[in-house]
């Protein structure tokens, strides 16, 4: 028997009479790897200065903020890798003067900047380990240490690569990707990531981003999150700051990650999700189960941040083939919350090839194929530096690079405008229906004065849709965008009573009029006080 799911959320966030919701609640964030972004000085590595020239491009894609890769001081040897001082910026980067000049053009251009504050690890060459290694007073236990003897080492613990022995301290300390792993249940590594944190936001930005996890007590982990939201709300007060954004990134399962929220106390803002990131390609109900769990597992009023593609993991265009990049963009930015596209994947940018990756320079950042620089144009240098660039450029950059992106009226990026335009149309309704419909899936907002709906087909073959057993859809829809090779261009019309065929990946985001009354059955039951306004089927939905 086929499976048929169907679920209605309500996106609407109660912040009081007269409030409007904040901007975080539904922006649209570019995550950016400065490394890669733009070269400003020629040296072949992105920095601030290639930033700031190029800055305005996130902003015409529609984005409301960016989320920056860390920026802080790394050990320019590579034999002691990590993070040498939390609140320094990497000279390989640029300097204070530097990053004020992106945080002021930011500002002219309505475009708000986060930071990404690595909490988890740190160079064995850092005063941290320094005074935790000779048990300074305070710093005894900054870093994960392991009593015994050299010959003897401690059994390996879920977030630890290795264990390396310490002749010094005469103890084993814990290291993930040869970096020295930090103890966050320690009091005084929670105080001095706090003071980092305040340091940052002193600085100008509007918040962060972080990843507590501390799978060897993750108690750790969520105290520690939490102490630094107290603090960082502490320092905003006591700086006259705008109050800051705290988003956790996580790679633990829906529901421990869903205890890095607030639920009417103090945590994040947001988790992200990360259940359009399969390393491999996922059908409709894979899809949508993932979408439920993350949904389901937040607390009330709150709703998860949806990413595209995992840092240092693979590209959509590389994971799942280039006809699932419209799809995998379009469900990010059609679901409740906030949406974060990971740079390159509104291009449909694939990973780089790392055969002649033979540098012996250490840079600040892991050299992976998703790290790739960033094709601004096909030249032979991509617009990304006047130098020899730190990592190969993308596979596919000839024609999956911004200029030409940007030239074609059918392309990746337009669908990423297009719809990021949509999330704050009146379409753009505060009520979201997920159903699956054969192998595709549907995914509709609805509950103003008019509805989205994104059609995509998930599956490796040729699918059919039939738009009428979603209930209430008005008669006709418009198509405002559609994936690269759809049959159905941007401006066409469908009806809703005819059967719909999508070739594998294909994508559409439809939009048309006010979902009437003949909606699911629970709408039906209230059908009768539509007339009284969208207000009272609000408080409907919210205690469903």
């Amino acid at each position: 028997m086929m499976w048929v799911g169907v679920v209605v959320f309500t996106a609407l966030v109660n912040y009081g009479v007269g409030e409007v919701s904040p901007w975080w609640s539904s922006a649209v964030y570019y995550r950016l790897l400065v490394d890669s972004f733009k070269d400003g000085d020629g040296d072949g590595l992105g920095d601030l200065k290639g930033l700031s020239k190029q800055i305005s491009y996130v902003r015409a894609l529609g984005a409301d903020a960016i989320i920056l890769s860390s920026l802080s001081s790394k050990n320019p040897n590579c034999s002691q890798p990590g993070i040498i001082q939390h609140t320094e910026i990497d000279q390989r980067y640029g300097n204070l003067e530097e990053f004020s000049n992106v945080l002021e053009k930011a500002k002219k251009i309505e475009l708000k900047i986060l930071i990404t504050l690595p909490l988890q690890t740190i160079s064995t060459a850092s005063e941290w380990f320094k005074s935790s290694a000779d048990k300074i007073n305070g710093f005894e236990d900054w870093i994960l240490w392991r009593e015994g003897t050299a010959e003897e080492m401690p059994q390996l613990e879920n977030g630890v690569d290795t264990w390396t022995w310490h002749e010094d301290r005469g103890a084993h300390f814990g290291v993930s990707g040869k970096e020295a792993l930090l103890n966050l249940c320690s009091e005084g590594v929670m105080a001095a990531l706090a003071a980092a944190l305040c340091a940052w936001l002193r600085r100008g930005i509007s918040g962060v981003l972080l990843n507590p996890d501390f799978p060897m007590e993750q108690r750790c982990g969520e105290q520690l999150l939490r102490k630094m939201v107290v603090e960082a709300l502490n320092c905003a007060r006591s700086f006259n700051l705008n109050t800051p954004i705290i988003l956790a990134d996580s790679s633990l399962s829906p529901e421990l990650a869903a205890k890095y929220y607030s639920n009417s106390g103090v945590g994040a803002n947001s988790v992200l999700s990360r259940s359009l990131t399969s390393p491999v390609r996922s059908n409709a109900p894979e899809v949508a189960l993932a979408i439920y769990a993350d949904l389901l597992y937040a607390p009330d009023d709150m709703t998860p941040t949806w990413i595209t593609s995992i840092p240092n993991e693979n590209r959509i265009a590389t994971r799942y083939s280039n006809d699932m990049v419209d799809a995998i963009n379009l469900l990010s930015l059609i679901l409740p919350g906030s949406a974060v596209i990971q740079q390159g994947d509104e291009l449909g940018a694939a990973d780089t090839i790392m055969e002649w990756a033979t540098s012996s320079t250490c840079w600040p950042s892991e050299a992976v194929p998703s790290a790739a620089p960033f094709p601004w144009d096909d030249s032979p240098n991509t617009g990304f530096t006047a130098g020899e660039p730190w990592l190969p450029f993308t596979s596919n950059y000839k024609y999956a690079n911004a200029k030409s992106e940007f030239n074609r009226n059918h392309s990746h990026v337009g669908i990423v405008r297009i719809a990021a335009a949509m999330r704050k149309s009146p379409a753009f309704g505060p009520h979201v229906e997920i159903k699956r419909l054969g192998d595709a899936l549907a995914i509709l907002r609805w509950g103003t004065a008019g509805s989205l709906l994104v059609l995509t087909n998930l599956a490796r073959d040729q699918t059919e849709a039939q738009l009428s057993r979603i209930h209430g859809l008005p008669t006709e829809m418009t198509v405002a965008a559609s994936s690269t090779g759809s049959s159905l261009s941007t401006g066409s019309h469908v009806t809703i009573d005819k059967t719909i065929k999508l070739i594998p990946g294909e994508t559409l985001l439809l939009a048309g009029g006010h979902r009437h009354c003949g909606g699911p059955g629970p709408v039906d039951k209230i059908a009768n006080k539509l007339s009284e306004g969208w207000q009272k089927i609000n408080k409907y939905f919210s205690n469903i």
